[in-house]
């Protein structure tokens, strides 16, 4: 009988089925074609593990550039607890480089069954293919290398000058974690005046290279001196989010050097490649910029002890050749001094001599002058005399009053004008007469000329 036919009907286009029928015989179907195990790739997405030990997740199609999140077709998978440390074994033996995480491509082996009490169907996870992972990572990121060298990005961050001191650090870490404890200790020992700036990121999972890209951006603003991108170790998975395209274009497009630290002596990234300058941990990251610091200090040090050497041996030098000066001058001062006794003393017998010889000269002429003055000072006297009395009558003559006195007048005009001539006035100006005893006020009516010959 088929699985399609009821035998309480008679024709199959009839056939109604319970739902436990139904469930049963799509189990039927499913295990008569899928009798063997399968080996499915997709992208892990919805992970969880629950108290149970077993471990739940929904494995989808990659999202096409552009699709949106969940577009494609998806089945749901379930890693039985007693399965499990078969599946870690397997991972543990590829050197713990993969790890099932969200948004991890893998390759994995199962067996379909049909769940009939959620009419669902899932995959019971049996084994994993590691090898499948590493290589789908490598060929991703090769290929976004090489987008990236033909863009010219790869050497964009690096051709960004480090200031001579980078002090002013801006970090992006998961706060709180071991990397950030690594990096802040090895700042802290070195006794360096470091200022951080923190940007607490996601480090794993789906949501970390969005949460990284955003953090560069932020801290590309407040333009520190360099910018670390610090994690610590994990499997090649938990570090994916540093292959991320998104990552390495924020990096690329830093306006500051990007120093990273992620992962462990052997781990490499896309964001080791396209940042400024890589380090193999959290520690040797910040190891890289003290040494920066050091180096400066050391220079400066060192260049301070040549310019204290060079001082000290300028100022020694002068200080002796001082020396050497003034014992010259002590020498040739004792010699001038000696000298200029010696002609002070030729002086002063010279100049005394002098001033003797000169002070008798002096008595004799100041002896006949006082003679001369004697006999000469009432002659001229008696001539001052005589030509003061002639100077006095000559005054007295040409006093206006006495010439007043006598009957002369003087006229003027109205504004203290003395009149000369009868053309300085005419009819009806006001004139003033001073007299010898008083003055006289008229007004002119008529003016006349007196024609004078030769």
């Amino acid at each position: 009988m088929s699985l399609f036919e009821d035998p309480n009907v008679g024709s199959p286009a009839e056939v109604t089925w319970s739902v436990s029928d139904l469930a049963e015989a799509i189990g039927q179907a499913l295990r008569s074609a899928f009798s063997d195990e399968v080996w499915v790739r997709g992208e892990i997405r919805d992970l969880s593990r629950p108290q149970s030990g077993h471990v739940y997740l929904t494995l989808t199609d990659p999202a096409a550039p552009g699709a949106a999140m969940g577009s494609g077709a998806s089945i749901s998978v379930m890693l039985h607890s007693r399965l499990k440390p078969a599946v870690n074994a397997t991972l543990t033996g590829a050197g713990d480089t993969v790890r099932m995480t969200a948004g991890t491509d893998v390759r994995i082996r199962g067996r379909l069954r049909w769940y009939a009490p959620r009419g669902q169907l899932q995959l019971q996870m049996t084994a994993i293919d590691p090898a499948y992972t590493l290589g789908q990572l490598e060929l991703a990121r090769a290929e976004l290398l090489h987008r990236l060298e033909g863009e010219g990005l790869l050497q964009a961050n690096g051709l960004l000058p480090v200031p001579l001191a980078p002090l002013r650090i801006g970090l992006i870490t998961s706060v709180g974690s071991a990397a950030e404890a690594d990096f802040l200790d090895e700042l802290r020992r070195s006794g360096f005046a470091f200022k951080v700036l923190k940007a607490d990121t996601r480090v794993q999972g789906m949501d970390a290279p969005r949460s990284i890209a955003s953090a560069l951006r932020m801290l590309g603003t407040h333009r520190p001196d360099v910018i670390a991108v610090v994690r610590g170790g994990g499997a090649r998975t938990d570090l994916a989010a540093f292959d991320d395209e998104a990552v390495a274009r924020a990096i690329a497009a830093a306006p500051v050097p990007v120093f990273t630290g992620i992962g462990h002596e052997t781990d490499s990234s896309i964001a080791d490649d396209v940042g400024h300058t890589p380090a193999k941990t959290p520690t040797a990251c910040a190891g890289l910029l003290v040494a920066r610091v050091q180096e400066v200090t050391d220079a400066l040090a060192s260049a301070w002890r040549a310019i204290a050497g060079q001082a000290t041996r300028t100022v020694t030098h002068h200080d002796q050749q001082l020396d050497r000066h003034a014992s010259d001058l002590h020498r040739v001062g004792r010699l001038a001094l000696e000298t200029a006794d010696r002609g002070l003393a030729n002086y002063r017998e010279r100049v005394a001599g002098g001033a003797r010889s000169h002070l008798r000269a002096a008595e004799v002429a100041v002896g006949t002058r006082q003679h001369r003055l004697t006999h000469r000072a009432p002659r001229v006297t008696t001539e001052a005399d005589r030509v003061l009395q002639a100077i006095e009558a000559r005054v007295r003559a040409l006093d206006p009053e006495r010439a007043l006195a006598r009957g002369w007048s003087i006229t003027r005009t109205a504004d203290g004008q003395v009149v000369r001539h009868p053309r300085e006035v005419g009819a009806g100006d006001a004139l003033v007469t001073v007299l010898a005893g008083g003055t006289v006020r008229s007004t002119v009516t008529e003016t006349s000329t007196v024609s004078t010959n030769g």
